[in-house]
């Protein structure tokens, strides 16, 4: 698929924010391994979330969606069959169910996309197998397969924390079931804390009891889950690309589904958009965008990665300099995030460059269109999509279909806000 969108576009209106991604995999996970009916009321549905769906019906859980409502009902320890589990292009169906398939008492097979093998397993790996489980990765000419059985001895097990924070939310998911206590240690810098603090949130709603510090988290062993009732907030993940966009090519939105939930890492957009020039107030549940001039500015994303791309946008628009720090974890994502996406941007006249850890950003309002590939990345196709809004000129975002991965209604809602798009 691809969109082809004439710019500059002045939006305005309001539509309301998808639900949380990350979120809607935490409850589903801790749905299954709760032994009744959990209630997840407006989980995400887009193809990560279905994937994560269909892993936990295989490994014992009873699914129905009713409206708004994704009804679960789990069991006391995950089972299966012999046929492997697809987990598509979702990391965080491959990580989190690899690890609480540590739990079973049979053999789990869990495959995913050629795209997805080449992302970081290896660490989860090695904890689950230090933890007294068996896992292995097995990559060859017939492809990805990840092989896992517990069960789950427990003790004490040391993980990097700079390379995916979801190896420690699996294992967080998984300890509670092991035979005795799991410590989990740190090394090294925890990078998206804010992620860990939602899956403990999450953990700890379903009957969780853990103990935590800046580098250790203990889990007493085992442990009962408990089903409960879940309220997903919104993404501010992906309403940050509805946020630049107005920044860039809008008059003033309203974006509705975004609350006060403290524990949406992304939420941290909030706090930057004074200095970079957006307007933002809050109504409720409910956000009304402006815009002044947009400034150069500073940002540290080592607990925020998925907002680089929007904030990436938003400061080749700006006048000035600015500086993402904290970005080397960006190599790990659906595509090379520190080279897709700014050589896209590259094609419309943008002045942007990484050194090391961090992205640069010279300014520069008077950019072209231009076409683009999204590379298969769904943050790198919103970001291409918003930066042609406010260029000169008609661009093409091939490989657009990409955002059905987190955000499938995204180009619809761009529609409602009056800009101009086809879609082929």
């Amino acid at each position: 698929m691809k969109v082809r969108i004439k710019g500059p576009q002045a939006l305005h209106g309001k539509v309301k924010a998808p639900r949380s991604k990350a979120y809607t995999h935490r409850a589903l996970i801790a749905s299954l391994l709760s032994e009744g009916e959990s209630v997840i009321d407006g989980a995400l549905h887009c193809d990560d979330t279905q994937r994560t769906i269909e892993g936990i019906q295989r490994l014992g859980a009873k699914v129905a969606v009713k409206k708004t409502r994704t009804i679960s009902y789990g069991i006391r320890r995950p089972t299966t069959t012999n046929r492997p589990i697809d987990c598509g292009e979702s990391g965080a169906t491959l990580r989190f169910l690899t690890a609480i398939s540590s739990t079973s008492l049979k053999t789990v097979r869990l495959t995913c996309s050629p795209r997805l093998a080449n992302r970081p397993l290896d660490p989860l790996v090695k904890a689950i197998n230090t933890l007294g489980a068996d896992a292995r990765a097995i990559s060859d000419k017939h492809g990805f397969e990840v092989l896992v059985r517990g069960p789950l001895r427990g003790g004490e097990v040391t993980i990097r924390g700079d390379i995916s924070s979801q190896f420690i939310s699996g294992l967080l998911f998984a300890a509670p079931l092991a035979i005795r206590d799991v410590t989990i240690n740190v090394e090294g810098e925890l990078e998206s804390r804010p992620y860990l603090n939602m899956s403990i949130d999450v953990l700890r709603r379903h009957g969780i009891s853990i103990d935590e510090s800046d580098d250790a988290f203990r889990v007493p062993a085992p442990q009962k889950f408990v089903p409960a009732f879940h309220q997903v907030p919104g993404d501010f993940s992906s309403a940050a690309f509805l946020i630049a966009t107005t920044g860039i090519a809008g008059e003033e939105i309203t974006i509705s589904g975004l609350g006060s939930y403290e524990l949406e890492p992304d939420s941290a957009i909030l706090k930057i958009a004074p200095d970079i020039g957006l307007e933002i107030q809050q109504n409720g549940d409910s956000l009304t965008i402006g815009k002044r001039e947009l400034d150069g500015f500073d940002f540290d994303a080592s607990n925020n990665p998925d907002l680089v791309p929007p904030l990436e946008i938003l400061g080749c628009f700006a006048d000035g300099s600015t500086e993402i720090r904290g970005v080397k974890r960006l190599v790990y994502k659906e595509s090379n995030r520190l080279q897709t996406l700014p050589t896209e941007l590259v094609k419309m006249g943008a002045k942007i460059h990484v050194e090391d850890d961090m992205i640069k950003i010279e300014g520069n309002r008077e950019l072209v269109a231009s076409t683009f590939d999204s590379h298969s990345d769904h943050r790198v196709a919103m970001a291409c999509a918003a930066a042609s809004l406010g260029a000169k000129g008609e661009s093409t975002i091939q490989n657009s279909d990409a955002v059905s991965k987190s955000y499938p209604e995204f180009f619809q809602d761009l529609s409602k806000l009056g800009a101009e798009l086809s879609v082929e």
